[in-house]
């Protein structure tokens, strides 16, 4: 239980009819110096104590809703960490307290991977970081989980003419219209149920949701070639750890944010996923060197443009346990010490970076040679360990004398090559003239069906 001189903290964050119940229960707590059973959670009786003390007179006929809101001031009194997060918006951002409060917002990580940011400092920062670079071409400038409006405010004073706002929060639309009705022309407020745009990513796995809902969030925006400059520019913030799956599935098959043309995001991720993507390479863990990686590398630039405090973004990670390892393997001992560096790493910071597609992207392969490269990867990394030789040669029987005279051995693995020089195996692959008739074709077009991606095949 905790001191009753958090009550401060406390009746500045509740409705004023919470604070008449909060300052009740907290004259019932005692200090730490006290026996335990004192310490106790109030029962039914001080319950109706508390109900008489705070002149509540319709508080009978309401029991079950007192009991609840009681349960609520509980629950934040003796969650050090809620206590913290209520602290640090009362220092930055005393305005929105109110908000958070009516809207019972999420302040610790639940199942969400939608980050609103609260600081205003650091929305300022966040800005300053982009704006140069966002400068050069602001044609369709989407901002995803606006939230609170903080960073549209310091977006609009960059000189942005116009910002697509687009928020799943339904709660949080009554607020962005109030500011909007401020800067009367320059905010569009999307309205609909798909305009999570970060947070839909589990979603189009999970739910299936088709194509044309999906596009429902990009029908008003232009279309532009792929090799012309970006069409939409992006920016947000999320913790998604499959953030950069979901973008390379919306690139190879060209829907969602690749549907018009090329984008540009400028978002806030976190580092431990650039990490992930950015330091991988096929002379690392053979965990780490995945398809999503060679696809990464190969499809996007990306730049690390500055660090932020993962604090100013609500709701705020749990706080992970370490496990203790046997580190008596130097190995072990070295991933042990780089994991917790990684969860610290995310807990105390949020790397904003900007992430391109490559306009020259299919100057290498065609579109529909995109989605067959895709499976060619996929397939062949999913153990990094399988052979080049003796796995192409399941597709075209006797391929490996071509391929010795291409520098490949025997013992050449799908791990010990670098994304071009798989890309480089997928073009030769594709030159001979078994190709089309081999099993690999039939074995692909098994494999796809989810969300039309046959049909794109077949045009």
């Amino acid at each position: 239980m905790l001191h009753k001189s958090v009550l401060p903290v406390i009746t500045s964050w509740l409705s004023r009819r919470n604070r008449h119940i909060a300052s009740a229960y907290c004259s019932t707590l005692t200090t730490d110096s006290s026996p335990a059973h004192q310490k106790e959670a109030i029962n039914t009786a001080e319950t109706k104590g508390l109900i008489e003390k705070t002149g509540l007179s319709k508080v009978k006929k309401k029991k079950k809703t007192i009991e609840k809101q009681l349960k609520y001031i509980q629950s934040i009194l003796q969650d050090k960490e809620t206590l913290d997060i209520i602290n640090y918006i009362r220092k930055v951002n005393p305005d929105i307290i109110d908000i958070i409060q009516s809207m019972k917002c999420t302040l610790k990580k639940g199942d969400t991977n939608i980050l609103h940011l609260i600081d205003k400092d650091t929305a300022a920062k966040y800005v300053s970081l982009i704006k140069n670079d966002l400068s050069r071409n602001m044609c369709y400038v989407a901002e995803l989980n606006s939230g609170f409006g903080i960073l549209t405010r310091e977006l609009l004073k960059a000189g942005v003419p116009l910002i697509h706002m687009y928020e799943g929060n339904q709660k949080l639309h009554q607020v962005l219209e109030t500011i909007s009705a401020k800067y009367p022309g320059k905010l569009n407020l999307i309205s609909s149920k798909h305009s999570n745009l970060f947070g839909i990513t589990r979603a189009f796995y999970d739910d299936k949701i088709t194509d044309g809902q999906y596009q429902d969030s990009f029908k008003a925006i232009e279309s532009k070639n792929w090799e012309d400059e970006t069409y939409m520019q992006v920016i947000g913030a999320t913790d998604s750890k499959y953030l950069f799956t979901f973008i390379i599935h919306s690139l190879v098959f060209r829907n969602g944010f690749m549907y018009h043309g090329r984008p540009i995001f400028y978002i806030a991720i976190l580092p431990s996923l650039w990490h992930r993507y950015n330091t991988c390479t096929s002379n690392s863990n053979y965990k780490l060197y995945t398809y999503t990686k060679v696809m990464f590398k190969l499809m996007f630039t990306c730049e690390l443009l500055g660090t932020l405090n993962r604090k100013a973004f609500i709701p705020w990670p749990k706080k992970k346990r370490q496990s203790t390892y046997n580190v008596s393997w130097p190995k072990k001992k070295r991933q042990s010490m780089n994991n917790a560096l990684s969860i610290k790493q995310d807990y105390e910071q949020i790397y904003v970076i900007k992430l391109e597609p490559k306009a020259d992207l299919y100057s290498e392969l065609s579109r529909k040679d995109w989605v067959t490269f895709s499976y060619f990867v996929k397939h062949h990394l999913q153990k990094r360990r399988t052979r080049v030789i003796p796995a192409l040669e399941k597709w075209v029987p006797d391929c490996g004398i071509r391929l010795i005279a291409k520098d490949y051995t025997i013992y050449t693995q799908f791990g010990d090559l670098t994304p071009i020089q798989i890309l480089e195996l997928f073009k030769e692959f594709k030159s001979w003239p078994e190709y089309k008739e081999s099993y690999f074709i039939g074995s692909m077009n098994n494999s796809l069906g989810a969300h039309n991606e046959m049909e794109f095949l077949n045009e």
